[in-house]
């Protein structure tokens, strides 16, 4: 049985999440509509930071002969909120 995207999205963004909940005073809140500039968003109580999160499994292609990760692009409201990118 094959994976969907949207089976390797969700997973991509839960492991996101574990990892961060492993870093002491971190919380991690998530988009559930899915519809948002970003997947998650990342708060460290002691220091008081507020990161926003665009999730996305990496994703390789052949290119000149050699496999190179696609690298994904902001849309608008992302880039205005300084949504960073993290690739799982």
């Amino acid at each position: 049985m094959e994976t969907s995207k949207q089976q390797k999205g969700i997973r991509a963004e839960l492991l996101a999440a574990i990892d961060f909940l492993g870093k002491p005073n971190t919380h991690v809140y998530y988009d559930l509509g899915g519809k948002g500039p970003a997947d998650i968003i990342v708060v460290n109580s002691a220091t008081g930071t507020v990161d926003l999160y665009d999730v996305k499994t990496k994703s390789y292609r052949m290119m000149k002969g050699k496999m190179r990760m696609i690298n994904r692009t902001k849309n608008k409201s992302a880039k205005n909120l300084n949504v960073k990118i993290l690739y799982v």
